[in-house]
């Protein structure tokens, strides 16, 4: 190929890249092929299924098929293995155990970005993570049976320190909460609180036997909301509530196949109102109970249809990303907050429901 001929066709490249500069991403969101929204008529709609989040073209935009010709076919940095979803200002953090690592998603920015620790803090099966009000990132590693702890300095997650009694401790889930830590342990059946500050053990709960209604026969997963606690008993297929110095309260739904029932409880979480959100995995779906215990509705499937849900395992609410996926939203409904769904099978890995108010609204 003569010289000539070369400098032409890197001039071609240039001339083409300098003029599509700003256009090398379409910034144009997967579209819904459907309207998904829950309950289905007659009734009152209340969640709308509105995007899924499966790699980082959901969130940067797609490559055009030009630039793919000039450039090469892209390829997606993917969502794999989604265990746990946090949030922190603009940011989704997915904890992502095939990763062993975050999925670190700016939806601002829109920048999608693998953060997988090293060194002291590297991870070797974590479960769950979440993020306190100073920016401290939690993980719960249950093979190093450690709480790993990183902090946020210049941007970036810096590993501070490990915790944990390797020896009589299985931790399965982590709360940040009225400045303390609460982590399920599932080998001691018990929740250990920590103070946040130092690190140090306060005490553990609930202390009874297991004829005892406030006795958990495996807590994984725990939510917080006022003067409450809310635990996951994964074998007992209840959620038991306490108060914050651990006295049993009452339970919400029973093991059973019947709405307002578990067959396989995993992640919980609360709105402002109270009303508790829990993912079933032998469902496929999401119920919703209000502060009484009170089945609302349930959200979500089994089949392979938008919306549904695969082996869903984590759950997140965010009234701070509205405005993210307004763009998703059926103009007849006001969008009053962000509900995160992780999946472990099928191919959406992390749906975005919206929880909708028209006036009907009933919650």
């Amino acid at each position: 190929m003569s010289y000539i001929f070369k400098n032409r066709i890197i001039l071609l490249i240039s001339i083409v890249l300098c003029f599509t500069s700003c256009k090398i991403f379409q910034t144009q969101a997967l579209e819904i092929e459907e309207l998904v929204i829950y309950p289905p008529p007659p009734d009152s709609v209340r969640i709308q299924y509105l995007t899924s989040i499966n790699n980082s073209a959901d969130i940067l935009g797609r490559r055009s098929p030009f630039m793919d010709f000039i450039l090469g076919k892209e390829i997606p940095m993917g969502v794999l293995s989604p265990l746990e979803i946090t949030s922190t200002g603009n940011e989704l953090i997915i904890c992502d155990n095939m990763l062993k690592g975050i999925e670190l998603i700016n939806l601002e920015e829109k920048t999608f970005e693998y953060i997988v620790p090293e060194g002291r803090g590297k991870l070797a099966q974590p479960v769950s993570c979440t993020v306190d009000s100073s920016g401290n990132l939690f993980f719960v590693d249950k093979k190093r049976k450690q709480i790993v702890v990183f902090n946020k300095t210049d941007n970036a997650y810096k590993y501070q320190t490990a915790f944990g009694d390797t020896e009589n401790y299985a931790p399965y889930d982590i709360l940040a909460f009225k400045d303390k830590l609460w982590i399920p342990n599932t080998k001691t059946r018990k929740i250990h609180v920590y103070d946040a500050t130092n690190l140090n053990f306060l005490f553990s709960f609930p202390d009874v036997d297991n004829t005892d209604p406030g006795f958990i026969v495996m807590p994984k997963y725990i939510e917080g909301f006022e003067d409450n606690i809310y635990v996951t008993d994964f074998i007992g297929n209840k959620i038991k509530v306490y108060d914050l110095d651990g006295n049993f309260i009452r339970s919400v739904g029973s093991i059973g196949t019947f709405p307002g029932q578990f067959a396989r409880a995993k992640d919980l979480a609360l709105d402002k109102d109270e009303n508790l959100f829990v993912v079933d995995a032998a469902f496929g779906n999401v119920q919703i109970f209000n502060k009484k215990g009170q089945l609302l509705m349930y959200f979500g499937g089994q089949n392979a249809n938008s919306g549904d849900m695969f082996l869903p395992r984590a759950i997140h609410i965010s009234y701070k990303h509205i405005k993210y996926f307004e763009q998703y939203l059926d103009p007849a409904y006001k969008l009053k907050y962000i509900i995160y769904v992780s999946n472990q099978q099928g191919k959406n890995k992390v749906n975005v429901y919206g929880a909708v108010e028209d006036k009907n609204w009933l919650f």
